[in-house]
């Protein structure tokens, strides 16, 4: 499987009190953590615009398909 190019991460907006999303574009990846509960990936480990993150994604507890 390839590396991806953008994730879309989540993230807590506290003026809004609502989860929010935001597309990153990858730079480099460095791999993921997965859930404890349902094995799907939880946060990865990029580096984007020069920086090395971590951004969380929903998990597969928390999909609503």
């Amino acid at each position: 499987m390839d590396d991806p190019t953008e994730i879309n991460s989540v993230y807590w907006d506290n003026k809004k009190k609502s989860w929010e999303y935001e597309l990153v574009q990858v730079e480099e990846y460095h791999g993921a953590i997965n859930c404890q509960y349902c094995n799907k990936p939880m946060s990865h480990n990029i580096k984007t615009d020069g920086v090395f993150k971590i951004v969380y994604v929903k998990c597969g507890c928390s999909r609503n398909d």
